[in-house]
């Protein structure tokens, strides 16, 4: 296993073992769940900056004949980015730390808070679905063999690693999507949302940034302590649910594709 290789396995597992513990939140109770939640953002966007060229050659066989394999893999990853930027922005604008430096500047707090709380399951499965599509690429890197990810299996051949302007216009253009996806989909919740609940968020007086301090910190959700037992349980439901979606997924896409 080389150092490249070694280090997105490393940083593969540190994301997945944070989804798992971000989502109960009795786990770490209000003030970690936000701590490390802000900890998740660089390296998600780490990973998405690593594994750019992968990315552009999925996508760019999207339109091959029979590469139904590739279109299934860019498309859950298309979804999989979305959701997590979605959950990402919404868990930072819905913090308390976010909420007393910029209110209600981006949006509504409360709205974010939903947003924030409804996709958080969703972006489990499909981390599982994740986990599935990359399986083999998992194992042979754990087995000190040349890993291949479906439809990337010659990405990085004969490239060199790329200077440091490129790392950083990958990640600008990466966080530039993702406000967008993030965005996108706030407006989009806050579209189907029921008529008397979006009236209520709508009519509500908002939070203004000439607001004093405790008024800011009204708008973010109450704190709550940690719950080790129940988080611990919730921690391993959330982790079973990943693997057992990874390992049924594996066994239909290897049987479909």
């Amino acid at each position: 296993m080389n150092n490249r290789v070694a280090f997105l396995v490393c940083l593969d597992t540190s994301m997945l073992l944070l989804v798992c513990i971000l989502e109960p939140i009795k786990l770490t109770g209000l003030e970690w769940h936000q701590w490390l939640g802000f900890a998740l953002c660089p390296l998600v966007l780490l990973h998405v900056v690593m594994q750019w060229p992968w990315f552009v050659t999925q996508f760019q066989g999207m339109g091959k004949r029979g590469g139904y394999r590739v279109r299934l893999s860019a498309l859950l990853n298309l979804i999989l980015f979305v959701l997590m930027a979605a959950v990402l922005f919404s868990g930072v604008f819905a913090s308390r730390q976010s909420t007393a430096l910029i209110a209600e500047s981006v949006g509504r707090v409360r709205l974010w808070h939903e947003v924030h709380g409804w996709l958080n399951f969703v972006l489990v499965v499909f981390v599982g679905l994740h986990l599935a599509l990359n399986w083999d690429w998992i194992l042979a890197a754990l087995r000190r063999s040349r890993p291949r990810r479906p439809g990337g299996d010659a990405v990085m051949a004969g490239r060199r690693s790329p200077p440091l302007v490129k790392y950083l216009g990958r990640a600008l253009v990466s966080l530039l999507i993702a406000s967008v996806a993030a965005g996108a989909t706030y407006f989009a919740i806050k579209a189907t949302l029921p008529a008397r609940k979006r009236a209520d968020l709508q009519y509500q007086r908002p939070i203004t940034a000439s607001a004093d301090h405790s008024q800011k910190n009204r708008l973010a959700p109450a704190g709550r302590s940690a719950e080790v037992m129940d988080g611990l349980f919730g921690f391993s439901f959330t982790l079973s649910v990943t693997l057992l979606v990874a390992i049924v997924g594996r066994y239909v896409f290897r049987l479909r594709l």
